[in-house]
């Protein structure tokens, strides 16, 4: 995806290289709630404000008035619906970064962006549900100033059928008022704006589509609040890390800002000898002129290497190295910019190649004040139970995605009670009575080759 919107210059991120904006902000996902989106037929909420349980506070930090987690842990069995809670945070992310870019001139791109933005609604249904709704509820801090927003919209195959943003302030959370609308969308009806942002109602009007949000129109035409917002969505990182460290276009940029800075060099060297000390340094090599259609250099890059005894070095290019140093490369940058600009990093299965002590080394960097002391968030689908049993996650940290009757549920470890209201005690064996299937989400086995009356291959 990355390569074909880069080819036609419709936006670039540039990896680690804009990790140092906006470095006195932090951003903090509190509530992320969809439906009727692949396999969840029903709302799903995920929530990251913490609960009362009282087991590992160094993970909370405060954001507002809010209690807020820094870490989110997503169990399942295959097919369960894990990936589409991942789908249905990024398709939003995707539908506001590039909302205004499906009815472009250029056929072949506006094609592609129609294609990657189209609906996917729950189909195991006799009456197909209609629409499918996105929603967030997320902080903003500069300085001392928190400001809440919630925003959301609602689809359908025709396109927008709503849109709304809302607003609050720290001080008027406590007093519990309502939100302030600063728009609110709907289809046939008329724009509905607060005094603020009045003045651009004509040229929002005149510029709308059916299936441009306002949020994305209103940033190009230098709204203030919606550039907020915008910026909002382009600092977090929803991450599919079964191909993310694929994408050639996204890798070449995070090369070129190695070349060009030997202070983050320095950094990669260091972090990949956190778990390879014979690798030495990095080489980058500037090829000139390979992308006619990019009209732009790409990089190469190689790993340096020291061999015992007779102090060679060994030049191997990071292709040839194991799968798992390939990937902690790639995900140095988008560690590292979330960590710097306090956003979110939402990734599906990214311990995919990785010893489960090199996750535990990333789950403690974000659970960590010091190592993490602007509040970024992780949160990550996975099938690995150990880390369960490594004293990582609270009970409220840990969800389960389980499929009945073909529809996906989402829920906490802390919203689990037995026959007499009692929740999960703390002090349990979370791997193991998972395994029993005592908190569900595991897979329903039988013999994966058939019976007796199978024939020989």
């Amino acid at each position: 995806m990355l390569f074909l919107l880069h080819r036609y210059k419709i936006r670039l991120y540039d990896g680690i290289s804009n990790c140092l904006e906006n470095e006195r902000r932090v951003i903090m996902l509190l509530q992320f709630s969809f439906s009727n989106f692949r396999s969840f037929r029903d709302e799903a909420v995920l929530d990251m404000r913490a609960s009362s349980i009282s087991e590992l506070s160094n993970h909370v930090r405060v954001s507002g008035n809010d209690n807020v987690l820094t870490l989110s842990a997503i169990y399942g069995a295959n097919a369960s619906g894990k990936s589409n809670l991942f789908a249905a945070f990024d398709f939003m992310a995707n539908y506001v970064k590039y909302s205004t870019f499906i009815d472009i001139s250029n056929k072949k791109i506006s094609m592609f962006i129609t294609n990657m933005l189209q609906q996917k609604p729950f189909i195991f249904t006799e009456k197909n549900r209609k629409k499918s709704e996105f929603e967030l509820y997320f902080t903003i801090e500069e300085n001392t100033k928190v400001t809440y927003y919630n925003y959301g919209f609602v689809l359908d195959q025709k396109g927008i059928v709503e849109e709304w943003l809302n607003t609050n302030t720290k001080t008027g959370v406590v007093r519990g008022t309502e939100y302030k609308m600063l728009f609110k969308r709907k289809r046939n009806k008329d724009l509905e704006l607060a005094n603020s942002i009045m003045e651009y109602k004509e040229n929002l009007l005149v510029s709308m589509k059916d299936k441009t949000l306002i949020i994305s129109l209103g940033s190009g035409l230098g709204v203030k609040v919606c550039k907020e917002i915008m910026n909002w969505f382009d600092n977090i990182e929803p991450i599919d890390c079964s191909k993310f460290y694929q994408e050639e276009i996204d890798a070449n940029s995070f090369n070129k800002t190695i070349y060009e800075n030997d202070g983050i060099k320095n950094q990669v060297v260091n972090y990949l000898r956190s778990f390879d000390a014979s690798i030495y340094d990095l080489n980058v090599e500037k090829n000139e002129g390979t992308d006619d259609e990019q009209k732009e250099s790409l990089y190469s890059v190689f790993t340096v290497h020291k061999t015992e005894g007779d102090n060679k070095r060994v030049v191997v290019p990071l292709s040839e190295e194991s799968s798992g140093t390939v990937k902690m490369y790639h995900l140095f940058s988008k560690i590292n910019s979330v960590l710097l600009k306090g956003s979110v990093l939402f990734s599906d299965e990214i311990d995919i190649k990785l010893h489960p002590l090199l996750m535990r080394n990333i789950i403690i960097t974000f659970t960590d004040p010091v190592k993490n002391p602007k509040g970024a968030q992780l949160i990550f689908t996975t099938h690995n139970t150990i880390y369960m049993e490594m004293d990582l996650f609270r009970r409220d940290e840990i969800w389960f995605v389980e499929k009945n009757n073909q529809i996906s549920e989402l829920y906490s470890l802390d919203d689990i009670t037995d026959s007499k209201g009692n929740k999960v005690r703390k002090d349990n064996n979370y791997q193991k009575n998972y395994l029993l299937g005592r908190y569900g989400a595991v897979p329903f086995l039988s013999s994966i080759f058939g019976g007796e009356d199978d024939e020989e291959i």
